[in-house]
């Protein structure tokens, strides 16, 4: 949603490192507010392996794409995903599907977050899809984006896409950020799985109605 923002005002090649690490730095904070559960690391590997191979190949075509075009593609996509979604449909051949679907859609997660900070995006609809509860959408979700966004900076750094005249912005964002983060971790285990996936549906929804406004403004 801040990336729908900021690409009005700053080109991508500044505002994909903001994003990306405005998003590092609140996993970090939900990470370390996560409570005990039983949930084990394979939910999410697939997602992380393929992810990480997926993330250099975006950094590249961050310098490469047009902006425009990759914003308006995204847009639609989430304006017509999100409103079908809220309807509550069942796909069960969905939920038959194994680990390589899996791993398929976590490595356009890490295209999607190489080239803009968009990781979570696609693995959000995905286990949306597939039925994943609240807990396990969040687990893997959390875990996965937590993993691309690192690696992504750190890929940003060796790059130069971070430059030294971003960390003030930077410095600006983490202090900002803190407090949201906080509270969004605590908010979490008081709301509903229903209402856990409205709030989603509706930031991916506003996330793609300001990708389209600020493509055809």
């Amino acid at each position: 949603v801040a990336m729908s923002f900021w690409v009005w005002a700053l080109p991508p090649q500044l505002a994909a490192p903001l994003v990306v690490f405005a998003s590092l730095w609140c996993h970090i904070i939900a990470l370390s507010k996560e409570r005990p559960h039983q949930l084990g690391i394979s939910l999410v590997v697939p997602y992380i392996i393929a992810g990480l191979i997926g993330v250099p190949l975006g950094s590249y075509l961050l310098h490469q794409i047009n902006a425009e075009t990759f914003k308006l593609i995204l847009g639609v996509f989430l304006l017509i995903w999100c409103p079908i979604m809220y309807l509550a449909p069942e796909f069960k051949l969905l939920k038959r599907l194994g680990k390589k679907t899996d791993a398929v859609i976590g490595f356009l997660g890490g295209v999607l977050g190489g080239l803009g900070g968009f990781c979570g995006s696609l693995p959000s609809a995905w286990v949306m899809l597939k039925g994943l509860s609240k807990i396990e959408q969040r687990y893997i979700l959390r875990h996965f984006n937590f993993a691309i966004q690192l690696f992504t900076f750190a890929v940003y750094i060796f790059q130069g896409t971070v430059q030294l005249n971003q960390w003030p912005y930077i410095m600006v964002l983490m202090i900002s950020v803190t407090i949201p983060a906080i509270l969004g971790s605590q908010l979490f285990y008081k709301v509903s799985e229903k209402q856990f996936k409205h709030i989603v549906l509706s930031l991916l929804f506003a996330s793609g109605t300001f990708l389209v406004i600020s493509t055809v403004i």
